[in-house]
């Protein structure tokens, strides 16, 4: 497996990162107000992904954990939660869905030997 591939999830998380960060700054800059607390979680989460991103760029193993275990748990309780409350056709997709976000961390696997933890700050 080629390491672009990799790199295509640190790209992802950065590109889907942008406009939260930027719209969380500039609606908190603007309002020159105390933000909410919901505007303060979508602010820390922001800040949170951006590093996990340039790691995931990187390859760093650190960001590849922080990127792929929850993205896995997340997809397993959503395929396992979505078999019985949803109808039979429908509840395919949800479980697709759910398994789709079970596989960032079927590629850490296959790639972990060349990922490396890092230098002295870990990046």
């Amino acid at each position: 497996m080629r390491m672009a591939f990799f790199k295509a999830f640190g790209v992802v998380v950065l590109l889907l990162d942008l406009p939260l960060l930027t719209s969380a700054i500039a609606q908190i800059s603007f309002t020159l107000k105390m933000p909410s607390r919901q505007e303060f979680k979508w602010l820390v989460v922001a800040a949170a992904a951006w590093p996990v991103g340039i790691g995931l760029l990187y390859l760093r193993k650190w960001a590849a954990l922080y990127f792929a275990v929850p993205l896995f748990c997340f997809g397993l309780w959503f395929a396992l939660t979505s078999i019985e409350p949803i109808r039979f056709p429908w509840n395919l997709f949800y479980m697709a869905e759910g398994v789709s976000l079970m596989l960032p961390l079927i590629v850490t696997i296959r790639v972990w030997s060349q990922l490396s933890w890092g230098g002295e700050w870990f990046f």
